[in-house]
């Protein structure tokens, strides 16, 4: 039988979702690994899975912790993240041009942001033109960066295959589903709307994996949207 690390010993980033800091064994996100947010195979991305991260965000910001988005696939909503609660003018936000800006962004922030999140949505379309030598390199940096940081890294993606398990959603050198250590599936997406705006968001995150505990656990989270006038 597998043997997981002891929780206590695990530093993490409580999510302010309870359920999911539930099934995660741990508390929250572990600091300086990889969690994947794997998004419904739409396009573009669900707001549900920005919504996730912006209310994480939030959490962060409440313990006066820096937040940072670095938004590749250009679909990050600040009004909507404002609704989950999340302040933006305290957000630290990029939207880079190319992954290798974006490693770059992700390179300075792990310095002293507390929580990043990089939105990337299909991996296999955004890295589609990047020759295999530089993915290896791609994947040489984020390694480094995230084993020497203390911050808790969310890479939103959503599934080009259908199926979150399909190792063909990722390009041949840049295996995200393996180098992550713990992969989230959004399922069952649900929305509640007041005339056109939406006013609360439900789905089930499951633990597809997870080695710092036992995966195939589900948490059902609800997030309520705050109301307000759209600038």
């Amino acid at each position: 039988m597998r043997k997981h690390p002891n929780p206590e010993n695990i530093p993490v980033q409580s999510t302010g979702l309870r359920p999911l800091d539930r099934a995660l064994d741990i508390g929250g996100l572990p600091l300086g690994t990889i969690t994947e947010l794997i998004g419904p195979s739409v396009t573009p991305i669900s707001g549900g899975p920005t919504s996730i991260a912006a209310r994480i965000a939030a959490k962060v910001q409440r313990q006066q912790e820096v937040a940072m988005i670095i938004d590749l696939s250009r679909t990050f909503d600040v009004y909507q993240a404002e609704r989950c609660g999340l302040v933006a003018p305290q957000l630290l936000l990029t939207q880079p041009d190319t992954i290798f800006a974006a490693i770059t962004a992700l390179e300075s922030a792990s310095r002293h942001a507390r929580f990043i999140t990089v939105v990337m949505g299909s991996v296999n379309h955004l890295l589609s033109n990047v020759e295999p030598d530089s993915l290896r390199i791609l994947l040489r940096r984020l390694h480094l960066i995230t084993r020497t940081s203390e911050s808790a890294f969310l890479f939103i993606t959503t599934p080009s295959e259908e199926d979150a398990f399909n190792p063909l959603n990722y390009p041949a050198g840049f295996p995200l589903s393996e180098i992550a250590n713990i992969r989230l599936w959004v399922q069952n997406e649900s929305w509640t709307h007041k005339e056109s705006l939406a006013t609360a968001y439900k789905a089930t995150l499951t633990v597809i994996k997870n080695q710092f505990g036992v995966a195939g656990k589900g948490a059902d989270v609800r997030i309520k949207f705050d109301f307000g006038q759209k600038l």
